[in-house]
């Protein structure tokens, strides 16, 4: 099992997006690129009207 985003709500998981090939970084509300600056970063997914949490497995 790898690190994942879920929905505290109703437990849907989700895989972390990846960028360049590698999974992405989760820092405050964003998921960012770890290797490139012109990569943008982007918001968490969202699911039951809130933002996902980040599951380190």
């Amino acid at each position: 099992m790898s690190n994942r985003l879920v929905c505290r709500i109703c437990g849907s998981e989700k895989e972390i997006p990846t960028c360049c090939d590698r999974s992405m970084l989760v820092k405050d509300d964003y998921l960012l690129c770890c290797c490139s600056v012109e990569c943008e970063h982007k918001p968490l997914p969202e699911c039951c009207d809130q933002k996902m949490d980040y599951l380190f497995v």
